[in-house]
């Protein structure tokens, strides 16, 4: 099964490498799967004058990763021409986000594209072994969406009534680029964003029309939110680290508690209630964790 892990720093003013937290807890959980992974990290001194847009060319079964950095007149266009170009699928687009991912294992991540050193408020990582669509880089987590920026979704377990929840957003006129059934929960959850503005409301919403066994983190530029099917079927925890000479205090969220042993996060250990959503925002205080 996969592993999925998240950091979120309870001073949201001070940048910090959480890229190599997450790494200690994605290979902590490494034994879980090998065959991709990826790290999404939101870091609020990223240039506002411009949206970046990741995606992978195809090219002769190669996926080639490419950047562009497009200011905001240009932004309708550039997203539209590459949303018809069946060679591209757009991995990431964003503001604040700096998301990576690819095949492998997450020592082969942070060598390509130095994750450990990645600073940022808050951010999610992914281990991925593939039960349902290919082992190519567009398929590996986070997954993120064109309907709004800085949107990020890394998923364990199965959306069994994932081709209903497809055709309903792709009536809508929104465009998903993989077959893998986690991309769907990054889409509805943005759908629902637009809708509502509402990030427990668009939880709510994807745990009463979703099928299946699953846990989810989704990241959003100023929260995470830790989300476990209304059955509980799949695994999710979270434990605070209330800081020290290492670190800066932070919550942590994972599959296995072996990933917050891994960061010291072993304070007020908990599992969310199946159904019921466990958001995180930024400046978030111990005293507010009972709410």
């Amino acid at each position: 099964m996969c592993g999925i892990c998240a950091v979120i720093m309870e001073n949201s003013n001070k940048d910090f490498p959480i890229g190599c937290l997450l790494f200690k807890m994605m290979e902590s959980q490494q034994i879980r799967a090998q065959d991709s992974t990826g790290v999404a990290i939101f870091n609020n001194g990223s240039n506002k004058e411009f949206y970046k847009i990741d995606y992978f060319k195809k090219n002769n079964g190669k996926y080639n990763p490419v950047t562009e950095k497009v200011p905001q007149e240009r932004l309708d266009k550039v997203l539209y021409e590459l949303s018809q170009d069946s060679n591209v699928v757009i991995s990431s687009f964003a503001k604040e986000m700096n998301l990576v991912k690819d095949t492998g294992l997450v020592r082969d991540l942070d060598a390509k594209y130095k994750i450990r050193s990645i600073e940022g408020t808050h951010g999610i990582g992914h281990l991925r072994i593939a039960t349902s669509s290919r082992v190519t880089p567009d398929n590996a987590h986070p997954f993120s969406t064109i309907v709004m920026p800085d949107i990020a979704v890394v998923h364990n377990g199965e959306i069994t009534n994932y081709s209903k929840l497809r055709s309903l957003l792709e009536l809508q006129g929104y465009r998903l680029f993989t077959r893998c059934d986690s991309e769907v929960i990054a889409v509805f959850i943005a759908d629902q964003l637009l809708r509502h503005g509402d990030l427990e409301k668009a939880n709510n919403e994807f745990i009463k029309k979703a099928d299946g066994p699953f846990t989810y983190i989704v990241a959003t530029p100023d929260s995470l939110a830790l989300v476990r099917d209304r059955f509980g079927a799949r695994k999710g925890i979270f434990g605070y680290n209330p800081g020290n000479r290492n670190y800066p205090s932070f919550w942590a969220m994972a599959t296995d508690l072996s990933a917050l042993d891994s960061v010291g996060a072993t304070l007020y250990v908990e599992t969310p209630q199946p159904g019921k959503p466990k958001i995180f925002y930024k400046k978030m205080k111990i005293t507010t964790i009972s709410n």
